[in-house]
């Protein structure tokens, strides 16, 4: 792993997701540009699936920091999640959208389109971005760090108002989320390369 990257994903979600805007990523052959990303942090988020408890399923959730935890949503949509912090501290950054080359951002807008622009599903759960074999790949930026918007996290009304308000989602400016606030928050192109609180 880039020694960047290791540092980034060795803090918590809510300081690693805007930092990891910019990256590029590849698996195999298909590759893009991380233009979206959201924070999941600790079994407190009642966003997170920690919050249900430590199960089979969340196991992977707390293990070492570059694990990539990927799981089914609605039975239909893999959902690519690159875990960090400490060891047994619940936390992972959810990849929303990426840019790739030559393309419609609106078909890799979304996590799911995600997943599916870089062929990544069941057999990429568990696997850690160190490990030999591990198609998945992160690498350093190659271009200036774009002006980032941030706004509320996407589907999780559940987690009731205070978790769901928290503005724990990040885009590069310019990207077409698939559903944005009527007004994301501003920040200066710093914030993909400085310290974000946890809170």
């Amino acid at each position: 792993m880039h020694p960047d990257l290791d540092r980034i994903l060795s803090g918590s979600a809510v300081r690693a997701a805007p930092q990891l805007i910019g990256w590029r990523i590849a698996c195999g052959d298909l590759h893009g540009v991380i233009a979206e990303t959201e924070a999941y942090q600790s079994a407190r988020d009642l966003g997170c699936h920690a919050s249900k408890g430590r199960t089979p399923r969340t196991e992977t959730l707390y293990a070492r920091h570059g694990t990539l935890y990927v799981y089914l949503c609605y039975g239909m949509h893999w959902m690519l999640n690159l875990v960090c912090d400490e060891v047994d501290e619940p936390a992972a950054v959810l990849i929303r959208g990426i840019a790739v080359a030559g393309a419609d951002p609106r078909r890799s807008n979304g996590p799911g389109k995600v997943t599916r622009a870089l062929d990544v599903d069941r057999r990429h759960h568990g696997l850690h971005l160190d490990a030999a074999g591990c198609p998945v790949r992160l690498l350093p930026p190659t271009a200036p760090a774009p002006r980032l918007r941030r706004g509320p996290r996407v589907g999780i009304a559940y987690a009731g108002p205070v978790w769901a308000a928290k503005p724990w989602r990040w885009w590069a400016d310019g990207f077409p989320v698939a559903e944005a606030p009527a007004s994301g928050l501003p920040l200066s192109s710093a914030a993909t390369r400085s310290p974000a609180p946890r809170s």
